[in-house]
């Protein structure tokens, strides 16, 4: 028997960086928008040992835990749920993958939430192991594989995140009528996201933009001023500054989602993909492309 899994993903709205800990990571204040399901897991039994698979877009590097002998997330997801005591049989997973790794969508850690959520809603082989999805045990394993899991296994809408994405506070959806639709640009060049946290460092020294309070207030009035359909133009981000030094054809893609009439419109996550936000419908072949793109996205998200 194979079981069928969707997969998720995220947008960031807004994306502050308030505060390097003493432990090397950051705090974050971010509100996260929940795609609707892109990718697929395909699950079944296996006799001996775990097998992952993926299919569709090569992950590389960037879709690899590189601390732990370069497996994928999945691998790593089970692996933590059967330290944390659960009883899992072997499995094969095949990930059926659309959108392309160190994209700032949380792909992978979609694919990551994705199996346990699988294995911590009982699933065909170990009924007796259900859990309640909102249980701390799962909730910690989620933690454990990445920043992004945690949100992603919630499946709440619409967050403000917090800490380094442990810090999960629901937000009212936005349910906008004209509903509202993402348009997602993957484009032609690559962005290195392993070292985007140096290098904001970098450029910001020990002073961000703005304090926890401040990235809060700010983060309430741009969901405030979406709900009411007011246009909010370019999106704020900390890594956006610098991704427009280095790849100055994010401005041009900019220009083409402010001509559209685009409500609002940035970068998410630390780079890669660039999307708009508009309350009407367009086929992304209606737009004039200014760059060469590797794939574009149109997507309903509230």
């Amino acid at each position: 028997m194979r079981f069928v899994q969707p997969s998720a993903a995220k947008l960031n709205l807004s994306l502050r960086v308030t505060k390097k800990r003493g432990d090397g990571y950051h705090d974050i204040v971010s509100v996260f928008l929940r795609l609707p399901p892109l990718e697929t897991l395909l699950i079944s039994a296996r006799a001996e040992g775990d097998e992952v698979r993926v299919y569709g877009v090569d992950i590389g590097k960037e879709g690899k835990d590189k601390e732990n002998g370069n497996e994928n997330i999945v691998a790593r997801g089970l692996m933590y749920a059967r330290e944390a005591g659960y009883e899992i049989p072997f499995l094969d997973v095949e990930i059926l993958k659309t959108l392309y790794p160190g994209s700032g969508l949380g792909a992978g850690s979609g694919n990551g939430a994705a199996i346990l959520r699988w294995l911590a809603g009982g699933n065909g082989f170990a009924k007796e192991h259900r859990d309640d999805l909102s249980c701390l045990a799962w909730r910690d394993v989620a933690l454990k594989m990445g920043a992004d899991v945690p949100f992603l296994f919630s499946e709440i809408p619409l967050a403000l995140v917090s800490g380094i994405g442990e810090v999960i506070e629901p937000l009212e959806p936005l349910n906008l009528k004209p509903r509202l639709h993402a348009l997602i640009v993957f484009p032609s060049w690559s962005v290195g996201t392993g070292n985007a946290y140096s290098q904001l460092d970098r450029r910001c020294g020990s002073v961000y933009p703005l304090d926890e309070t401040a990235a809060r207030t700010e983060a309430e009035n741009l969901c405030r001023k979406l709900r009411s359909g007011e246009r909010v133009g370019l999106l704020p981000n900390d890594f956006t500054p610098g991704l427009l030094e280095e790849f100055p054809d994010y401005g041009k893609l900019f220009d083409v989602f402010e001509k559209k009439g685009s409500c609002a419109w940035g970068i998410t996550g630390s780079g890669g993909a660039a999307f708009a936000l508009s309350s009407e419908a367009s086929s992304p072949l209606a737009f004039q492309w200014p760059l060469e793109m590797r794939q574009v996205l149109s997507v309903v998200v509230s």
